[in-house]
Parts: structure tokens; C-alpha cells; sequence
């Protein structure tokens, strides 16, 4: 297997186990983007096709490693999209509990003020 097809396969890994995160999921449902992400993992299955294909045929035209070289592109941007979906989910996961840690505080006070 030639080192491209190699470090793509991995890279596809990556994006599809950041696919799998139940935050992102929650988050992309939310954002109405789920039907993309589906898409994108229909693509990505695609290209892992494509990727063992050419390791069977282990024919590295010119034509075939620019576009090999296009398909890596490509899953770096949605690597990248991906990363920034996944770091907002967190953030408004993040946001979510520290509301609720807040609404605790308040309530507690409340509370503490009302016995003195």
C-alpha cells in the first residue's frame, strides 16, 4: 500500500470515529446539519472503497495520485469542519452545565437568605 493510501485510510478513521461522538450527533441534530454529516459518511465510505481498490490494484498513475492527492484535500476539510462542529458542541455542552451550576447557586442562596 503506498504511504498516501495509508495515512488516508487513518485520517478516514479519525473523521468517522469524530462522526460517531454523541455530542456531535446532538449538536448537528439541533443545527439541522445531520443530513450532511450522513452525507459526508456515505462519502467518506466512498473514498475507503475507492482506497481499497487501489491498493488492490496498486497502479499509481500520475491521474491517480493527483486525485488520491484531491481526496486527502478533501478529507481535510471535512476533518476541519468536523473539528469545529465538535468543539462548539462542546463549548454548549460546556455552557449548558455551567447554566444549571448557576441556576444551583441561585436557588441556594435564595434559600440561605430566606432562613437568616
Amino acid at each position: 500500500m503506498a504511504l498516501i493510501e495509508v495515512f488516508l485510510g487513518a485520517i478516514i478513521k479519525v473523521i468517522f470515529d469524530k462522526l460517531a461522538s454523541v455530542d456531535l450527533k446532538k449538536f448537528a441534530r439541533s443545527e439541522g446539519l445531520d443530513t450532511r454529516l450522513k452525507r459526508w459518511s456515505q462519502v467518506l465510505s466512498l473514498i475507503q472503497a475507492v482506497l481499497d481498490d487501489a491498493e488492490d490494484k496498486q497502479n499509481m498513475r500520475i491521474a491517480v495520485k493527483q486525485w488520491l492527492d484531491d481526496l486527502q484535500d478533501l478529507a481535510y476539510d471535512m476533518d476541519d469542519v468536523i473539528d469545529e462542529f465538535s468543539t462548539e458542541a462542546c463549548r454548549r455542552k460546556l455552557m449548558e452545565a455551567q447554566g444549571s451550576t448557576n441556576d444551583r447557586c441561585r436557588t441556594c442562596a435564595i434559600i440561605i437568605t430566606k432562613k437568616s
